[in-house]
């Protein structure tokens, strides 16, 4: 499933030209990559904020469509207001289909009820929720999976636990077994 938002050329940048949007309900943001210039666009606030809480958004392949025109991006960065949440600025990342990316995805754990460590008294404590990665679009899952089941009490998982798709490739994993960092543990209930 491939998300999609509609975005809007803008001709003014800087500052006082953002301050501007935002006050008409609307988002700067600027897709960048690849062999074409950056582009600067805006999206209604009410539509990026419907995107944003969309589940896989921000790790997902976004098809963003402009003046007809659709380009497959990843968000690169997106910026919020420190009091409210509202999205401020947006960064996206131009995709081609025939480059590797590296991008974040999420870790889920599943199973830890069926565990021996979790019967036992034990609760699975999830340490990281993502883990970066390196694929081709095509390529890149909506998760990463760690099939907990099998977990003992004062089990620590690390990311070689995780099911890796066919082409993908953990970016931690590539630089050697001591980055293998632990992402969850079973244990004492606090």
């Amino acid at each position: 499933m491939t998300l999609s938002i509609n975005g809007a050329i803008r001709s003014e940048e800087g500052k006082g030209a953002s301050r501007r949007l935002r006050k008409e309900g609307l988002v700067p943001a600027v897709i960048y990559g690849g062999t074409t210039e950056p582009k600067s666009i805006s999206f209604k606030d009410n539509e990026l904020l419907k995107a944003v809480t969309t589940p896989g958004f921000l790790t997902s392949i976004v098809e963003v469509s402009v003046d007809g025109q659709a380009e497959k991006v990843l968000v690169k960065a997106l910026q919020r207001h420190p009091a409210t949440g509202d999205v401020m600025h947006i960064d996206l990342l131009r995709i081609s289909e025939d480059q590797m990316i590296t991008t974040r995805v999420p870790l889920t754990f599943i199973n830890a009820a069926k565990s021996e460590g979790v019967k036992a008294g034990g609760r699975l404590t999830v340490e990281a929720k993502l883990a970066e990665v390196r694929c081709l679009p095509a390529n890149l899952p909506a998760e990463l999976v760690v099939d907990a089941a099998n977990g003992q009490f004062g089990q620590i998982f690390h990311l070689s636990d995780t099911t890796i798709p066919e082409g993908v490739e953990l970016i931690a994993l590539l630089k050697g077994e001591d980055h293998n960092q632990p992402i969850g543990r079973i244990g004492k209930v606090k």
